[in-house]
């Protein structure tokens, strides 16, 4: 039996070696820590089997060593493999290491007080064996409650792993398994012969089928994608909920938006999604598939319902996508405004008072219009230059805003000119607007390099009468606007000559 097990560990630990080896070019750093234990376990069970008794002993004690590398390896590895606590295990990974130094000092002191190994028997043709004593167990129940977690993590992120990284986790949990089987077998039923463990040798196949792995393009080094992983990483927050309205997971963006909602960053995995979010959220759960919706505080939220379909005859469920796009429609409201605003005066523009007009038309609804002309604007721009100009314009409109307010919709027209809708309003009531509003201009003053300057501006008015179109509500209006001008400028006139007296400077 020595005879063919003693070149079988030697061999798996020129293998396992060859791979860590690799592995540490690949920057693998975990499959290294793994390999190199298994390296460091299999020769010194090489010693241990068939050397002389002291030497085997020796060999017996050194292996524990790289049994400890390769649970430690494990464990960073399966946590970087399946994408759990990945933050964690960077603050706290030095925790690892105090298994290895812990069972380095039992190890080392074991001669002294056999808590280790409570008996050694010495075989005459070499190697020990050696009797387990309480440290041993419990070295052997946290290794094996580690490594049982990590593949418990291994095979539920396979099930939830894009379906063309199942094939990594499968290659991972087959290498994985099998030494773990051998390291069994060889505690509780290979008891006659405690020199002979199938672990080292088992691990030749972990090393086979990562190393097939990594020559099939999928190599174990790489990390899948799980699914934690990806909700993970989407700044947006995203919700699983059962059947029956129960949170089964939550990103991390989705722990920090039901932190702010609630007040409290108390988990929420277990509870019914009304007893969670606010009133407003909550109505979007329960409405269409997406909708926009604001929060008490002011924020803007884009929610997204996803209905899941029962599968192999499990219950239904619901994703929820949240999204904050305050700011997104802050610049929406913010563009928008922008393309019905006169870049220079800030009213509105000719386009959306065409709009404005052709939807009070159509309402049927009283309404008035006021055409605005300064006087003698070319003049103006003349004499003391454009940029005055555009300050007359500025000026004018703020005046014009102030004057009408949410009464009524303020645009420039074109030029120099303005347009007032006033909607509800008859002629006489524009009229009297428009005077107020010419008298108050009027007593605008621009500075300029030539001194003071103030200007005017003549009106025209004109109610829409029944059956007329936006059109001609617009070309009465200015067809009055061209009587001020005939008048003498700096006055208001009306369309309706026989039924209201002008109003005039």
């Amino acid at each position: 039996m020595r005879a063919v097990l003693v070149p079988a560990y030697v061999a798996a630990a020129l293998v396992a070696a060859l791979y860590a080896v690799l592995s540490w070019r690949r920057h693998a750093k975990s499959l290294a820590l793994i390999t190199s234990g298994a390296a460091l376990w299999s020769l010194a069970q090489a010693f241990a089997t068939a050397a002389s008794p002291t030497v085997a002993l020796a060999g017996t004690y050194a292996m524990f060593p790289g049994v400890a590398m390769l649970v430690a390896g494990f464990h960073w590895h399966i946590t970087v493999f399946t994408g759990y606590g990945l933050d964690r295990l960077r603050r706290w990974h030095a925790l690892l290491l105090i298994h290895p130094v812990l069972l380095t000092a039992a190890v080392a002191t074991d001669p002294w007080h056999h808590a280790f190994f409570s008996s050694v028997v010495s075989h005459p043709d070499g190697g020990v064996t050696p009797h387990f004593g309480p440290l041993y167990w419990l070295h052997t129940a946290y290794s094996y409650t580690l490594i049982a977690t990590g593949m418990a993590r291994a095979v539920a992120a396979m099930r939830r792993a894009v379906r063309g990284h199942r094939r990594v986790f499968l290659l991972f949990l087959v290498g994985g398994f099998a030494p773990a089987v051998g390291n069994l077998v060889s505690i509780f039923l290979l008891t006659n012969d405690r020199q002979v463990d199938l672990t080292p040798i088992l691990f030749l196949v972990t090393a086979s089928m990562w190393w097939w792995a990594e020559r099939s393009g999928t190599p174990a080094r790489q990390t899948p994608v799980s699914y934690k992983q990806v909700i993970a990483a989407l700044r947006d927050a995203v919700m699983v909920l059962d059947a029956d309205g129960r949170f089964l997971d939550v990103n991390p963006a989705a722990v920090d938006l039901l932190a702010v909602l609630r007040g409290s960053d108390g988990g929420v995995v277990g509870q019914c999604w009304q007893d969670v979010l606010g009133p407003r959220l909550t109505s979007a759960f329960t409405g269409v598939d997406q909708q926009t919706v604001a929060s008490a505080d002011g924020r803007i939220y884009d929610v997204r319902v996803v209905r899941m379909s029962p599968e192999s005859g499990g219950g239904a469920g619901t994703v929820v996508v949240v999204r904050d796009v305050t700011e997104l429609e802050r610049l929406r409201a913010e563009l928008t405004d922008q393309a019905v605003r006169d870049g220079l005066t800030g009213v509105y523009n000719r386009r959306h008072l065409t709009t404005v007009l052709r939807e009070q038309v159509a309402a049927g609804h009283p309404l008035a219009a006021v055409m605005i002309d300064v006087d003698h604007f070319k003049a103006v721009n003349d004499t003391y230059g454009h940029a005055v100009g555009d300050e007359v314009l500025i000026r004018l409109a703020r005046e014009l805003g102030d004057a009408v307010g949410a009464a009524g919709t303020l645009a420039r027209y074109g030029g120099e000119e303005f347009a007032v809708l006033l909607p509800g309003a008859g002629a006489r009531t524009a009229a009297e607007m428009a005077a107020q509003c010419r008298q108050r201009c009027s007593e605008i003053v621009v500075a300029t390099p030539l001194g003071p300057l103030r200007v005017t501006f003549s009106a025209g008015v004109a109610q829409l009468e029944a059956g007329e179109s936006a059109e001609d509500l617009l070309r009465r209006a200015d067809r009055a606007l061209y009587t001020a001008k005939e008048q003498g400028r700096d006055r208001v006139v009306t369309d309706e000559p026989d039924r209201l007296p002008a109003a005039t400077a």
